[in-house]
C-alpha cells in the first residue's frame, strides 16, 4: 500500500514521537528508523533522517543539521522559488527545513509545526517530509 504525503508524514511525526523518547537508546533511533523504512515506499534516507532526530533530540526539536535552510534563508542566498535549490551555488548540498507547516487539512493536533525535506537531491522538491 502507498502512503500518501500527509499519511506519510503523520506516520514519520509518530516516528519521531518514538524515537525522540528513546534519548538514551541511540542504537534504537536507527532501529526505528530502519523500521519505519522497510513499511513505506518509496523509502527515505536512513541516515539523513537519523541525523535530523539526533539533531532534533539535542536541540529540544529547535534545530535542523547545518545542511538545512528556510525558504527565507534561500531567497537571501539568490533561490527563487519554483528552482532548482542547488542551482545558486551556496544552497549545492542544502535542503529546504525548518518553515512552518501549515496542516491545512486539519489532521494533525493544533500546535506550532515545522517541516524539513527529507531525501532532496537536487531539482524539484519531492513530497516526502518530517513533520515536528
Amino acid at each position: 500500500m502507498r502512503l500518501t504525503a500527509v499519511a506519510r508524514s503523520v506516520s514519520l511525526i509518530l516516528f519521531a514521537c518514538f524515537c525522540l523518547l528513546q534519548q538514551a537508546q541511540a542504537e534504537s533511533c536507527e532501529k526505528a528508523v530502519h523500521e519505519l523504512n522497510s513499511r513505506i515506499s518509496p523509502g527515505i534516507d536512513e541516515q539523513e533522517l537519523v541525523e535530523i532526530l539526533r539533531s532534533l533530540n539535542s536541540t529540544n526539536n529547535k534545530r535542523l543539521p547545518p545542511k538545512f535552510v528556510t525558504k527565507q534563508q534561500a531567497r537571501y542566498q539568490g533561490w527563487k522559488p519554483g528552482k532548482d535549490l542547488w542551482s545558486v551555488r551556496t544552497l549545492k548540498g542544502s535542503s529546504m527545513g525548518g518553515d512552518r507547516f501549515q496542516n491545512r487539512e486539519g489532521r494533525l493536533p493544533d500546535s506550532k509545526w515545522r517541516e524539513a525535506d527529507l531525501d532532496y537531491k537536487g531539482g524539484r522538491r519531492g513530497g516526502k517530509r518530517l513533520v515536528f
